[in-house]
């Protein structure tokens, strides 16, 4: 097990952080390439999305729904606490910061528990407070 606190991170790790680091900016081809074929999402139950769905359709409806609400659409910064790696599973710890549109200010903390086989991501599941996402984004 690596962690990015502790020394450098293996391949798996270098996979998803990098993933990451395409979806943030919005770049969701960008990440797509990086996702094994049939690549899935899972979001929390709350939300208003599929329980699983294919990841490109995720990242497609985050950074269409959630990242344009940001002012300037998509500027947001990304502060990234850890990263483990352990084998094929990579877990990313960090916090977004930005202002939305309707002029509260964002933050929140999230986990991504990513799955990384064959070089590839095959699955990300993310972990977030969902009552304080709706209450940021809401009316």
């Amino acid at each position: 097990m690596t962690s990015r606190n502790e020394a450098g991170l293996d391949a798996a790790g270098e996979t998803a952080l990098a993933f990451l680091q395409d979806f943030w900016r919005g770049d969701v081809a960008a990440a797509v390439r990086r996702c094994a074929p049939g690549a899935t999402f899972v979001f929390a139950r709350s939300l208003p999305y599929p329980r699983e769905c294919p990841i490109g359709e995720a990242l497609g409806s985050i950074v269409d729904g959630l990242f344009s609400q940001f002012d300037p659409p998509g500027q947001f910064r990304v502060d990234v606490r850890h990263v483990v790696s352990d084998g094929s599973n990579v877990t990313v710890e960090y916090s977004a910061r930005g202002r939305l549109q309707n002029g509260r200010e964002y933050e929140n903390d999230y986990v991504m528990a990513i799955t990384v086989e064959d070089g590839a991501v095959a699955c990300q599941r993310a972990y977030t407070d969902t009552l304080h996402l709706s209450r940021l984004f809401g009316p």
